[in-house]
């Protein structure tokens, strides 16, 4: 019984590296990161990558300035602010990931449907 498993075994990986070099994808984080950076939705994420920059440098200034403050209202002020520029900047990332996932989910959609054509094509 374990010798037919470890033949599927090996015919799937053996499927999935001829699929890996069509679409050329390993699933390294860098590489679905500059995937996402050259897709249709490039633009945006390049966009909000940016906003989560000046969100950052926010959310450090604010911390700044709370720590400085030298009464209890200007430490509110700024803690708020701290907060708000705190959850943009978390928003924006989330966001960001969840591009990422979204692309390479289609990258694993199109292999799969490669995978199914080739295999359709080899029973013709």
């Amino acid at each position: 019984m374990s010798s037919i498993d470890e033949r599927i075994k090996r015919e799937l990986e053996a499927e999935s590296l001829d699929i890996y070099k069509i679409i050329g994808e390993t699933g390294d984080l860098t590489e679905m990161f500059h995937a996402t950076l050259k897709g249709s939705t490039g633009t945006e994420v390049k966009i909000v990558l940016g906003i989560t920059m000046l969100a950052l440098v926010g959310l450090v200034a604010c911390i700044w300035q709370f720590w400085t403050a030298t009464d209890i209202s200007g430490q509110i002020f700024w803690g708020v602010w701290s907060l708000l520029s705190g959850i943009t900047m978390l928003s924006f990332e989330i966001w960001a990931w969840m591009e990422i996932n979204r692309a390479s989910t289609m990258r694993a959609i199109t292999r799969l449907e490669l995978a199914i054509r080739d295999k359709g094509a080899s029973l013709d």
